[in-house]
């Protein structure tokens, strides 16, 4: 295999954006409609605030804590290699040292300027209250309706170079245009959600000083308003969808999910990982502080769960710039993606994770309250400043590839709190049981029927010679596409298909804007397309 190259001091653009940039302040908001009270920011950036060039505080708040917080700062890293083997990066922190991401879709570089910024420098927070009562009163006179929903950001500026479809919404009359006029309203998770959308290529990451990856990030943060159910009063999900807009096929990329817990005083950290549960958790090492600062016996620990993928390893690393300290250059963020120290050398079992005789892939993976396995806490470890991150395993990202990835946040009281909440909202995301279990959602051009909404990705869009509809099918159902053009008139039609895919080629349609409907037995969704 070819050296990867690696761009440890100088960025090189990919030619998407080259332009300066400077984030001054960012906007976002907090979901605050359970016990948690959590920050999302409008550059994808979680749990946290800058204050200033040199200092974030953290805005994970547990509300019956007496202001007292278990998440500084959280996000997800994406890095993979090109056709030339050259590495590509995005690896967001704590927004001081720089910015590896940047708030609203990605678009053609000529139209990046400070207006546009300004434009998408927000999130859209939502209630379930405030949907459902534009669905009760939107037809009626003197309706006013609430701006979130007025202004949800369902398509982009075709002209500009932004992605056609952007935020999800429920299409009440499936004809691929958001009109909240006639019905339509964003589709969110959860009793409160906060859409956010981000970019890689607005400029370049002067946080990793990595090659932009040239990824549209459209992300969801959502909770559920269950007071009497201790797992979701107390968890906050983060949902991604990752496309690649960069013109490149990428090849060996990786996810990370990284967070840097702190519980208690941020210096007394332990931090530790659950192989089985795909998650990774802090705790503090004091039971004396944990007492004082959380009024609790019981050790109260702050877990991130990945409920879309398999978690591939496990590293972390303290606050300084040792070998085993925060990452400073392109070689170090790369390094720890494929768990290996700053020196180059890998994870090992035991003591600290370093020096040791065998290679790990999940550091302290043992059980720290029965004092079982490799774990800080039956090591007597020096406390410190813990980061975690969890990777997982490489995958292909072609251009116009599409990527979901689901993370959950969890604050218990007790170990065996933890793993109950833990193996609780994994079992129902999966089985889309309990909270998950998605409402059935009328479409006016359903035949009569009541169908589910569903997730479809149309790429690339627009078309020249073909484009693909991307789309879960994992019972392998049978479904249908169909086109019509701007007119309502069916222009084409396709039934009896199976799979997870389906490809529209140009020998079909005429160049023009049309709007492709996929449909199964009990749910369906639309899309616009743009044939060049």
């Amino acid at each position: 295999m070819k050296k990867i190259y690696l761009a440890l001091c100088t960025v090189l653009t990919t030619g998407i954006a080259s332009q300066s940039f400077a984030q001054s302040h960012i906007n976002g908001e907090h979901l605050d409609v359970n016990n948690i009270k959590a920050k999302v920011n409008s550059n994808g950036h979680l749990f946290n605030y800058v204050l200033n060039n040199w200092k974030s505080e953290p805005s994970f708040e547990i509300k019956d804590t007496d202001g007292k917080h278990t998440i500084h700062a959280a996000s997800f890293w994406i890095g993979g290699v090109d056709e030339s083997n050259k590495y590509h990066l995005s690896a967001p922190t704590f927004m001081l040292q720089g910015f590896d991401m940047f708030q609203g879709p990605m678009m053609y570089s000529q139209y990046y300027s400070a207006e546009e910024d300004e434009q998408w420098n927000r999130v859209w927070k939502v209630n379930k209250e405030q949907i459902d009562k534009h669905i009760e009163h939107y037809a009626e006179t003197g309706y006013v309706m609430d701006e979130v929903i007025k202004n949800w950001p369902a398509h982009g500026d075709l002209v500009k170079g932004q992605s056609p479809n952007l935020a999800p919404f429920v299409d009440i009359n499936a004809n691929g245009t958001y009109d909240p006029e006639n019905g339509d309203y964003p589709s969110i998770k959860g009793d409160q959600a906060i859409l956010f959308i981000y970019n890689d290529a607005r400029a370049s990451h002067s946080s990793s000083g990595a090659l932009q990856m040239g990824v549209e990030v459209v992300g969801m943060a959502y909770a559920f308003n269950r007071p009497d159910d201790e797992t979701y009063n107390n968890m906050v999900f983060t949902e991604y969808t990752i496309i690649n807009r960069s013109g490149i096929n990428y090849k060996d990329v990786k996810l990370g999910i990284w967070t840097d817990t702190d519980l208690g005083r941020y210096e007394d950290d332990y931090i530790g990982s659950d192989v089985k549960r795909n998650s990774y958790f802090g705790y503090n090492s004091q039971k004396e502080t944990t007492k004082e600062i959380f009024g609790t016996v019981e050790t109260p620990f702050q877990s991130v769960t990945l409920l879309s993928e398999d978690m591939d390893g496990f590293i972390s690393w303290d606050n300084n710039f040792s070998v085993k300290g925060d990452p400073r250059f392109v070689v170090d963020y790369y390094s720890y993606l494929n768990l290996k120290w700053k020196d180059g050398s890998p994870l090992t079992k035991g003591e600290y994770g370093k020096g040791g005789t065998t290679d790990a892939r999940y550091m302290y993976d043992g059980n720290p309250i029965k004092g079982k396995g490799w774990n800080e806490l039956s090591e007597d470890h020096q406390p410190a400043d813990r980061r975690g991150l969890a990777t997982t395993k490489t995958f292909n990202l072609e251009d116009g590839g599409m990527k979901k990835l689901a993370v959950a946040y969890n604050f218990s009281t007790g170990y065996k709190e933890m793993l109950k909440n833990i193996d609780k909202a994994s079992r129902q995301y999966k089985r889309q049981a309990g909270p998950f279990a998605p409402e059935a959602q009328v479409f006016a051009n359903s035949e009569g029927s009541s169908m589910k909404p569903m997730d479809m990705m149309v790429f690339p869009n627009p078309m020249r010679d073909h484009a693909t509809i991307a789309f879960d099918n994992p019972d392998n159902e049978r479904f249908s596409v169909i086109v019509y053009d701007l007119m309502g008139k069916q222009v084409m039609r396709e039934e009896g298909l199976s799979g997870i895919q389906y490809q529209i080629t140009d020998e079909k349609l005429e160049s023009g804007i049309y709007v492709v409907e996929l449909v199964f037995e009990t749910r369906r969704n639309s899309a616009k397309l743009v044939v060049q």
